[in-house]
């Protein structure tokens, strides 16, 4: 116990400040050692002499126990002594360590912010068991497939423990007082198990629940648990109204649990997918397929094993197996984020790096003032190690302060990043400040500390120690090299903004691009909401045409509203499902060959609603109802793709089912993505139940309500939703929204990005100023003297003027020209980001130099008009 005791010894004699300095002891060693050759020189022993000197001093107990480094007590005291010493040299200057921590802080706490995103997205392992051996095997990596082909491949592989697939389900709850159109999954029985997440409260599926006819068991979300059960725990075998159909609740996953986390995001409960007789369809392609890899084996043998599967099914089934990629799960959650996130990580790192070049220039300023007294504490026998090191201790001081505001900024810009973030950013919702960001903090305090505090401590402390004094003691220039060096953190500093800037402003160009695209269709003053029949009265075909006619007739007759029509997905906004289609006249293509096209279903009224124009033919009319010939319109990408340079009107397709429909129009083209060229599409009368619809109605079992209104739409929502409620009080209404509203959703990622850029770049453009701003009123103030004698010897404000700015835009276009090379690398990579902007954009490097070079220049001209207001005789009276 000997070591406790002692430990708490020194612990409280370096809280009380008992430990003697290292730099007394250094001073006192070298007296006692002259005292001690005076008085050997006197006559008297060596003995003798060492003992009068410690006599004289009285330390010879506390000198005994400097020379001792036992437990590393020695460096210890020294810390301790260091850390002192630095808060109250900070403490004694205020407004330096205001603007010092405050400037740290705004980098710090920046790259917290940002770095806790990544680390909740990009870092921390998805939230399934061993989730590194989860794949999906998709066509293209992202296209669903058929289930015979699912059935075949779970059946053959061997690379994989087990494998299973999930199709998209949207079912209408009712028997509740607020029916709602949910967002879920049906599944087969494996999914669970595959993914090693256990429930919360009861079970999941087993084998015989995803049978035809056995398959009405749900499990329930946390979220939807809390919404409708108000989390009770006895909700286990109680019934929910599916599309009327009733379900058992068995389940409910815990909280953290999302799945899939890269599609159906906000899926809220799961059911048993029962595919019976699907099982030997290779077209209908709705099923995503996960697979978990075996101990050992590798995804590149696993990719190997599935091109060879589906190689020999391709030659059986032509058509049906192409381009099967198989692909970590990780990759299709964050695969479109992880670029865009790493460019702002890193766009901000610039920033802290300006921060601390600021902080640098200050320091150096600081430490010319200390040249004396680090030459003599020097010349005193301190080693120049031991003075960096004390350098690098108060400068660690002023980081950990940096680092506590910093946090204080992160926790804040944290819960602001949530709020603006997109929703197609995975797991933003995660986003916390963890353990790994702390430890990311206390990285970023030290390494800060390094940076802002080694090059000024080992600018102070090397050279020549008399010439060091000489220039110590001047009070009209500084040294060169101090000059040089700041010289150099000035064209860093600005470097560095100027590649953030290139990269702010390629963003902003590129989200500025997809605004000004023509979506095809006026956006404004328009209100859509989804209303669904499904397991209503009003799903069976015939009720269902009736209530759509009728709904729309009244619709159209509110007050306020212009027209009205409807659609089964928004464009821009919804989802995008393609088929296959035939020419009829054409020659049967090969199969996987087939002409594809994304399908619409409509509603009378829809074209005119949108004012999307219809360029030839006509548009889909309240006649094409189910006793008229099936005919459908297309888009102009549709008719330049399939009919070039002829009318396609009169012509027949046959949409996937050998029903022949008539072509009666054609449209113009409506984006659904803003990024990529305008799709082939084929809009379906949505009153015609017979042929490619099915007597089912599956297609049509909800539709997207789109009204025109005279004024503000959002003003007709009540009446809207009064209007359907009237007619079935059970039918659920969501996704209300207005299209300015949908096409701006449809840009948030794009627009979130150049908001973040933005804001960074914007910072160290302000950063970068104020640096340059305070290194040439620094060089004005050491430079009073001469400025004072070239004017007393005739020269004139001009010239003044024009020699520091000179100097000071020097330093800035040097950094810009050495920018140059880091923002064409950037621009590259950010190439397949960026959208109707090239790379290497000449519009944005030249407004970007401009934008700087004025920066800096506004910067220098406060300290150039105060270094030609100068006035000789006082200047020449200074030291």
């Amino acid at each position: 116990m000997r070591w406790v005791t002692e430990l708490s010894r020194r612990v409280r004699m370096l809280f009380r400040g008992e430990a003697l300095d290292r730099d007394l002891q250094e001073e006192m060693r070298l007296h006692l050692e002259l005292r001690q050759q005076e008085r050997t020189g006197a006559g008297l022993s060596p003995a003798d002499a060492r003992a009068a000197a410690q006599r004289q001093f009285g330390n010879a107990t506390l000198l005994r126990e400097s020379s001792r480094d036992t437990w590393g007590w020695r460096r210890l005291e020294n810390f301790a002594q260091d850390l002192r010493y630095g808060a109250r040299g900070l403490l004694r200057t205020p407004g330096f360590t205001a603007l010092a921590v405050l400037t740290l802080a705004l980098g710090i706490g920046a790259n917290t912010a940002i770095f806790s995103v990544v680390n909740a997205v990009l870092l921390n392992p998805l939230a399934y068991h061993d989730p590194d051996r989860l794949v999906t095997l998709l066509h293209f990596g992202a296209q669903p497939v058929a289930p015979a082909n699912f059935a075949d491949w779970r059946e053959q592989s061997r690379s994989f423990e087990a494998m299973s697939a999930a199709q998209y389900w949207s079912p209408n709850l009712t028997g509740v007082d607020s029916p709602e159109h949910l967002t879920g999954l049906q599944v087969t029985q494996g999914m669970f198990p595959l993914l090693g997440v256990a429930p919360l409260l009861g079970r999941t599926f087993v084998a015989s629940e995803d049978q035809p006819g056995s398959e009405h068991e749900v499990v329930l979300s946390y979220r939807l648990w809390q919404r409708l059960f108000n989390g009770d725990p006895q909700v286990l075998g109680k019934p929910i109204v599916l599309d009327g159909q009733t379900f058992t609740t068995i389940g409910v996953m815990p909280s953290t649990f999302k799945f899939a986390p890269f599609w159906a995001t906000r899926a809220e409960l799961w059911a048993p997918l029962a595919l019976g007789g699907r099982l030997r369809q290779r077209s209908g392609n709705s099923l995503r397929v996960f697979a978990r890899l075996k101990p050992g084996a590798t995804l590149s043998a696993a990719r190997a094993e599935v091109a060879a599967i589906t190689g020999r099914l391709e030659l059986q089934y032509p058509g049906t197996n192409r381009n099967v990629v198989v692909t970590p799960l990780k990759e299709n959650v964050v695969g479109k984020v992880e670029t865009p996130l790493l460019i702002v990580l890193c766009g901000v790192g610039f920033v802290l790096l300006i921060a601390c070049a600021n902080v640098a220039h200050m320091l150096l300023a600081r430490t010319s003032g200390r040249q004396r007294e680090i030459a003599v504490r020097i010349a005193l026998g301190a080693g120049r190690g031991r003075v960096i090191t004390q350098f690098l201790t108060e400068n660690l001081v002023l980081a950990g302060m940096g680092a506590a505001a910093g946090l204080l900024l992160a926790l804040w810009g944290v819960k602001a990043l949530i709020a603006l973030s997109p929703a197609e950013i995975p797991r933003v919702d995660t986003v916390t400040i963890d353990a790994r960001v702390i430890l990311f903090l206390l990285a970023a305090a030290v390494l800060t500390a390094a940076l802002v505090g080694l090059v000024p401590a080992t600018q102070a402390t090397t050279g020549n120690l008399s010439g060091a004094l000489k220039e110590g003691g001047r009070g009209g220039s500084d040294g060169r090299r101090s000059n040089r060096l700041r010289s150099f953190l000035v064209a860093s500093e600005f470097a560095l903004a100027f590649m953030l800037l290139i990269g702010a402003g390629l963003t902003v160009r590129s989200f500025l691009a997809l605004q000004s695209v023509d979506p095809g269709f006026n956006p404004q003053r328009v209100l859509s909401m989804v209303v669904s029949v499904a397991g209503s009265r009003e799903a069976a075909p015939g009720p269902r045409e009736l209530f759509y006619r009728l709904l729309l007739d009244r619709v159209r007759n509110l007050p306020g509203v212009e027209a009205a029509g409807a659609i089964n997905h928004l464009p821009l906004a919804g989802d995008v499902w393609g088929y296959s289609f035939l020419i009829d006249g054409c020659p049967k293509p090969r199969p996987g060959e087939e002409a594809l096209a994304v399908y619409r279903i409509v509603m009378p009224g829809y074209f005119e609603t949108m004012r999307l124009p219809i360029v030839r033919g006509r548009a889909i009319a309240a006649s094409d109802d189910s006793r008229s010939t099936g005919v459908v319109v297309i888009n102009q990408a549709a008719a330049d793709k399939y009919w070039p340079g002829a009318d396609p009107t009169g012509q027949r397709i046959s949409v996937d089912t050998g029903i022949w429909v008539t072509i009666v129009g054609v449209s113009a083209n409506a984006k659904q993505d803003w990024a990529s060229a305008p799709a082939p599409e084929v809009y379906l009368a949505g009153l015609q139940n017979g042929g490619f619809l099915g007597n089912s109605g599956s297609h049509i079992a909800y539709i997207t309500l789109v009204l025109r209104a005279h004024g503000n739409p959002e003003s007709l929502v009540s009446a809207v939703k009064a209007t359907v409620w009237s007619m079935d009080r059970n039918l659920p209404i969501s996704e209300v929204l207005t299209m300015d509203q949908a096409v701006a959703d449809a840009t948030a990622e794009p627009r979130f990005l150049a908001l973040l850029l933005g804001v960074f770049a914007s910072v160290a453009l302000l950063l970068a100023a104020v640096g340059i701003y305070g290194v040439m009123s620094y060089a004005i103030t050491r430079r009073t003297q001469e400025i004072g004698i070239r004017i007393s010897l005739g020269a004139t404000g001009a010239s003044v003027l024009r020699m520091v700015v000179g100097q000071g835009m020097s330093q800035a276009l040097t950094g810009t020209a050495a920018g140059l090379a880091g923002a064409l690398l950037i621009s590259r990579l950010m190439g397949k980001m960026l959208y109707g902007v090239r790379p290497a954009d000449p519009i944005t490097f030249a407004t970007v130099t401009v934008v700087l070079g004025a920066a800096a220049l506004l910067a220098i001209c406060v300290p150039a008009r105060k270094a030609m207001r100068i006035e000789p005789t006082v200047a020449l009276r200074q030291e």
